[in-house]
């Protein structure tokens, strides 16, 4: 005999006292009244059961809805791998309240190969089954009503699953019999095995996704000897975190390399071409540094995989200046025009042009070379801060103008700051509005022999 211990209550059920004044009892079904009475409670119950998107509540609730109106105990069994099967109980405790305690166990695979009626629900061979005495699922009985709960009525019925059958349910009445609610009782574990599949898949999905985010949240930026970078990321679609912008810098031999995009879209599917981009843009890197090459290769690729997405990109490398400062190489897919802060708060555009990056065959991309002197930053921002539109301004754009004469108070600013200040100015503007993806990279030329963490 297994012995069933207590691992959680129920909240108490309210009515104590004997059992012919204060207590509910199942009923046994002989008459329409009562069959009536089991089957308003099982399709309440399934109902309960439904909106439970979490597998382990899902099961707890499943045995617990029919005590003790319809049972005195209902357990549920499910197959582990290797051939174990898992099962959970509830049933009501004696005492001055009367409550609903669940348990749960595990029968080995030595024991489980014995019980036959669980192979045959199982083997989908049997729909209901009525367990034999000295049965093990007696012993599971005994261990949680008492002795005297035997022989009683007791019932198996198969929970179906994809792509097969999940489990079994197994419920049993002290007095009484289920004669007449074989139909409803077989119903509502139809009802339990469909959503206990669609809890494991919702779990599944939501695992999957997790996963898919993990991969595609921008990575945390490195520090860099020569050069103090910030950034700032906000998805369109804030529960999910992911968006279509994207960015990247990495420390190479002589300097680093960034790259800073915005794929067409939003939300999951932009997601992932996003993913895509950033580990094409890796395996591309270990045989091409030049930032127009890489775009050429990258036009090709995307263009082989969806003619239909396309991103707007800038890639660029950055080198240390012997008297402090960083040469820019960077080459536009279509992006708009970084912007360049000087400590003294003088805003400049690089204009770079280039066309989208998997639109065209024929797509040209342009280079330009330039200098970060020492505390100057160069900003990269995505389209989702300049058309972030204001509620009580009709919906009226940000813009690049008042984007410049922000950053015109952002002279001498270290880069991580000007982003923050940027982020926050969007979102005051926003006063709580939808929007595009919100991305900004900072990157700031140190001056000659400053190092540290940033």
């Amino acid at each position: 005999m297994v012995s069933a211990s207590i691992i959680s209550e129920s909240a108490p059920w309210e009515r104590g006292g004997s059992k012919e004044e204060g207590s509910l009892r199942p009923t046994s079904g002989t008459n329409g009244s009562g069959r009536s009475s089991v089957e308003a409670r099982l399709r309440h119950a399934a109902r309960e059961v439904g909106n439970i998107l979490q597998p382990e509540r899902l099961v707890e609730q499943a045995v617990c809805s029919p005590v003790p109106e319809v049972a005195d105990l209902c357990l549920l069994f499910l197959p582990e791998e290797g051939g174990a099967v898992r099962w959970t109980g509830a049933f009501t405790a004696e005492g001055d309240l009367r409550r609903i305690v669940t348990t749960e166990g595990v029968w080995p695979a030595s024991t489980a190969l014995d019980v036959n009626w669980l192979g045959e629900l199982l083997d989908g061979a049997r729909t209901v089954v009525e367990p034999k005495p000295d049965d093990p699922v007696e012993g599971l009985v005994t261990s949680m009503v008492g002795e005297g709960a035997l022989p009683g009525a007791l019932r198996a019925f198969a929970v179906p699953g994809l792509p097969r059958v999940a489990g079994a349910l197994v419920v049993h009445r002290t007095s009484g019999s289920f004669a007449t609610d074989i139909e409803a009782l077989t119903e509502y574990a139809e009802r339990v095995g469909t959503a206990l599949s669609s809890a494991r898949m919702y779990q599944y999905q939501a695992r999957t996704a997790a996963t898919l985010k993990a991969a595609l949240v921008p990575e945390p930026l490195p520090v860099i000897e020569h050069a103090l970078l910030g950034a700032s990321f906000r998805s369109a679609v804030e529960a999910e975190r992911i968006g279509g912008d994207f960015y990247q810098v990495n420390e190479v031999e002589e300097g680093f390399d960034f790259s800073f995009g915005d794929v067409c879209g939003k939300g999951n599917d932009a997601a992932l071409l996003t993913g895509m981009i950033r580990q094409s843009l890796a395996a591309l890197r270990l045989v091409e540094q030049d930032p127009q090459r890489l775009l050429e290769l990258l036009n090709v690729l995307l263009l082989r995989t969806d003619p239909e997405k396309f991103s707007t990109m800038l890639l660029g490398t950055g080198l240390p200046l012997p008297g402090g400062g960083l040469r820019i190489r960077m080459a536009g897919g279509g992006h708009m025009p970084p912007l360049v802060v000087g400590v003294d708060g003088s805003v400049r555009e690089v204009v770079v042009g280039g066309l989208f990056v998997g639109a065209l065959e024929e797509a040209v991309f342009r280079t330009v070379e330039f200098t970060l002197e020492p505390g100057e930053v160069m900003v990269a921002y995505s389209d989702g801060v300049t058309e972030a539109r204001n509620p009580l301004f009709g919906g009226q754009m940000l813009g690049e103008q008042r984007l410049s004469r922000l950053l015109g108070e952002c002279g001498s600013m270290p880069a991580p700051a000007i982003c923050d200040r940027i982020a926050q100015v969007v979102d005051d503007w926003l006063d709580g509005g939808e929007h595009d993806d919100i991305t900004i990279l900072a990157i700031q030329a140190r001056p000659a022999g400053e190092g540290g963490t940033g």
